[in-house]
This record gives C-alpha cells, sequence and structure tokens, in this order.
C-alpha cells in the first residue's frame, strides 16, 4: 500500500467511527432495528470493537462521576443538616422552662436506671437478660449468613426471588454503600 492509499484508509476509518456512533445513537431510538449498519473496510472489524470499549469506557466513567458527584452532595448536605440540627436543638435549650423539664426527666431516667439495675442483678433475670443477648447474636449471625448465601444464589441463578417451602415468593434485595477507607 503507498502512503496516499494509507492516508485514505484513515479517513475512512474515522469516518466509520463517526457514522457506527451515529448509527448507533439512531439504532437505540428506532425500536424497529435490530441492526447496526456499519461498514467493514479491508475486512477489519476491530474499528466496532474499540468503539464498543470506548462506549463502555465512557460509561463507567459517567457512572464513576455519578457516584462522586452523589457522595459529595451528600456530604454537603450531612453538613447543612448538622447546622440546622444545632439551630433546632439551641431553640430547647435557650427556653428556661423547657430546661426545667428536662432536667425533671434526666432525674426521672437516673431513678429509673438505678431500678432496672436493681433488677437485672436477680439471678433469674440476669439469665434472661443473656439469653436475649445469645440469640439476638445468633439472629446476627444467621441473617449474615443467608446475605451471603443469597448472593451466591442470584449470581448462580440470576433470579432476584425466591419461592419459599409456604408457597410464598420473597425478593432479593441487595443493598450498597460506601464507607470510608480507615
Amino acid at each position: 500500500m503507498d502512503e496516499e492509499q494509507v492516508a485514505t484508509d484513515t479517513v475512512e476509518n474515522e469516518d466509520l467511527e463517526d457514522a457506527t456512533s451515529t448509527s448507533n445513537v439512531a439504532d437505540a431510538n428506532d425500536a424497529d432495528s435490530d441492526v447496526i449498519d456499519a461498514d467493514v473496510i479491508d475486512g477489519d472489524a476491530s474499528t466496532e470493537v474499540a468503539t464498543d470499549g470506548t462506549d463502555q469506557a465512557a460509561a463507567f466513567l459517567s457512572l464513576e462521576e455519578l457516584i462522586k458527584n452523589h457522595v459529595e452532595s451528600i456530604d454537603k448536605l450531612r453538613v447543612e443538616l448538622k447546622k440546622q440540627k444545632e439551630m433546632f436543638d439551641d431553640s430547647f435549650g435557650n427556653n428556661p422552662t423547657y430546661r426545667e423539664h428536662n432536667e425533671r426527666v434526666k432525674d426521672a431516667t437516673k431513678a429509673r436506671t438505678q431500678v432496672k439495675s436493681q433488677i437485672t442483678k436477680q439471678p433469674s433475670v440476669a439469665q434472661l437478660d443473656q439469653k436475649i443477648k445469645d440469640m439476638r447474636f445468633d439472629m446476627a449471625e444467621l441473617n449474615k449468613t443467608l446475605s451471603d448465601l443469597l448472593h451466591d444464589y442470584q449470581q448462580q441463578t440470576g433470579a432476584n426471588q425466591i419461592e419459599m417451602r409456604d408457597g410464598n415468593i420473597l425478593e432479593i434485595v441487595s443493598v450498597s454503600k460506601l464507607v470510608r477507607k480507615k
């Protein structure tokens, strides 16, 4: 191939990329069309794959930007919420009647806590208290295991629901969250 042919092929490849992305947009808007029209130059289909990869990369970057924007919005809202909450609480703290009643509530709460402590020191009540704590721990462990099993089930089957033995159909709901790195 001579230099003029290489330059022509390069221009045609760039035109193909533009046409392919225009064709993809048009096809996305045209519900009746299942086929994307594109010309292949010199039998090389790698341009179409590269365009798909570029679209995926752009979609990923767009998704990442959306996530970052939401995290920043949540952080800003958290700061503003804290300010508003402080102003709200100050409204009560500045009222003498409220402060007086609040002190009475604190005294009553302190007395109740002391009585509760005395009751929980009784052997039978202490035993029930420990049994409740153990059962709550067991329930938390079972829920963690169930979550892992449901995640595996969802990945293996692709299903978002499961039918229980009693015939009830339960939906599998996944929850994701961001945690600051320590």
